[in-house]
């Protein structure tokens, strides 16, 4: 699983002496990084981390963590070459260091209607309108919303994207395409689990444990998720438009489809799942300090044989989610609100095994900058949602968790 990022990491390290020449691999510039220093209480009852059925990354009670640490080895070959390496601990992810994206970019010298790049190894497809800072973080909270905690823990992918931008007079429109593998569990922790709001991300080597299965489910799929694996060979492919006119906001549309053999399965449990969806981004910047982002995303997924050889197949959940993000900047500090809202619908079996949910969730955080380099991000937040599959674990379908959380941010 780690050949083709060792083998990238490599390629960086041998490059030609005539790229070598303009190259800068090891300067303070090619080097970024990320950690928080995190006090937080909640009142959320078993976190899904723990395969609980908690909406967040915490548990009931008050805790001190590093829940993330990354750095980012950025280096440049010269001739528009540059690569990007993100090594990450995740205690709750993986005991050890892990690898999250790793890719070489190479960028077209700049021509009269436009540019154009292209991108080869292990990163995100471009989904996110909020995760811009360092490691793929959230710059200003601690967590990221339903759509973008989702996208960090299953759709890490491994392929090949080119992006072609093109100006039109004052207009900027961009169009990218993409083709994958090693991402045919997509929809697993989201069928499962349902949505959560976090700031995690997955690496080549994580394993989400899942929440107690159904007594169907549980003698069928393994009690963990690893996201980044190639079950059936078939490729999956994405694509996303952007439009940027001339005024202080810029729409988004993209697509998903990972391909899945649906039937598809290894021998330790772990599916092929045919995962498939759609998003529609706004971002606007009514005046110089405030920023509004919007995003929905609507999508499904579906695993497994036809329920005793002639009924509905096993698995066939829809799924949605949307949010609206306010940024506001007051000097060097930033106050952000977010709601969210989210839900699966389960089409197939549900008396056996329903994986039906719905909530929502209002966040609000406050970023004070200490010093260079040194930030206090305070963030609390207040989650409800209804699902059907806690029964499994003997618990209320409803669940309101509330959390207030406090870090000590280093980034460099």
């Amino acid at each position: 699983m780690v050949r083709a990022p060792i083998a990238f990491i490599a390629a960086l390290l041998l490059a030609p002496a005539t790229a070598r020449a303009q190259a800068d691999l090891f300067s303070r510039d090619a080097f970024h990084g990320v950690a928080d220093l995190r006090l937080g209480a909640a009142d959320a009852g078993r976190s899904w981390l723990d395969g609980g059925q908690g909406k967040s990354g915490l548990a009931d009670g008050a805790h001190i963590q590093v829940p993330r640490a990354a750095v980012v080895w950025s280096p440049s070959l010269g001739f528009s070459i540059r690569g990007h390496v993100t090594v990450q601990y995740e205690a709750k992810a993986s005991r050890k260091l892990d690898i999250n994206e790793a890719y070489l970019e190479v960028r077209s010298p700049p021509m009269a209607l436009g540019q154009a790049r292209l991108k080869a190894g292990v990163f995100y497809p471009p989904v996110s309108l909020e995760n811009t800072g360092v490691a793929w973080s959230t710059p200003d909270m601690l967590s990221a919303s339903a759509i973008d905690s989702w996208i960090g823990e299953e759709v890490l992918v491994r392929g090949l994207e080119g992006t072609v931008r093109y100006d039109f007079g004052d207009h900027e429109v961009s169009a990218t395409a993409g083709v994958f593998g090693w991402n045919d569990t997509a929809g697993t922790l989201l069928t499962f689990r349902g949505w959560a709001l976090h700031g995690l991300t997955t690496g080549l080597d994580t394993e989400w444990k899942l929440p107690t299965l159904s007594p169907f489910m549980a003698t069928k799929q393994y009690d963990a998720t690893t996201p980044v694996l190639e079950i059936d060979h078939r490729p999956g492919y994405y694509g996303r438009l952007e439009w940027r006119p001339p005024a202080p906001v810029s729409l988004s549309a993209f697509y998903y489809d990972n391909g899945g053999n649906r039937v598809g399965v290894d021998r330790d449990l772990q599916w092929a799942w045919a995962t498939r969806f759609a998003s529609l981004g706004l971002q606007w910047a009514p005046d110089p300090k405030t920023t509004v982002l919007v995003q929905a995303l609507t999508g499904e997924t579906q695993m497994g044989f036809p329920f005793q050889g002639r009924g509905p197949i096993w698995i066939d959940v829809g799924y949605r989610a949307a949010y609206v993000l306010v940024r506001h900047s007051l000097g060097e500090d930033v106050l952000t609100g977010r709601l969210d809202g989210f839900a699966t619908t389960d089409r197939t079996l549900q008396a056996l095994d329903d994986n039906t949910e719905h909530g929502w969730a209002a966040t609000a955080a406050w970023r004070h900058r200490l010093a260079d380099h040194l930030d206090l991000v305070t963030e609390a937040q207040h989650i409800a949602s209804t699902r059907a599959y806690r029964r499994y674990e003997s618990t209320a379908p409803h669940r309101s968790e509330t959390l207030l959380q406090s870090a000590v941010r280093v980034s460099f």
